[in-house]
């Protein structure tokens, strides 16, 4: 069975790229501590938008249902769950294969 990470990742993935305009340029990052399970959402600047919504709200429903499935799957994880949208503001942003953000 995938890890918890790798599902919600996959989730959050998916569904934003549906979402948005380009999902092509949709990268999804997963960091994962002792405490907290975060995942940086990175879209074309136009989309960000889109990700986020009105007053929040997309991102506020898509940190609920990632919570819900987190709960569903891995009832025993106490890990909080944070999604995060990456706003590229100067293009410094590289994202490689070994799913890593790194600042040029």
């Amino acid at each position: 069975m995938a890890g918890m990470s790798d599902i919600l990742k996959d989730y959050v993935e998916k569904t934003t790229k549906m979402l948005v305009d380009n999902p092509d340029e949709v990268l999804v990052n997963a960091s994962v501590s002792t405490k907290t399970l975060i995942l940086q959402i990175k879209v074309n600047k136009s989309d960000c938008g889109k990700v986020i919504g009105k007053q929040g709200r997309t991102i506020d429903s898509l940190k609920v249902i990632c919570l819900a499935i987190k709960n569903t799957k891995f009832p025993d994880d106490s890990r909080k769950v944070q999604l995060e949208v990456l706003e590229d503001e100067n293009n410094n942003f590289k994202y490689t294969k070994k799913d890593k953000w790194e600042d040029n």
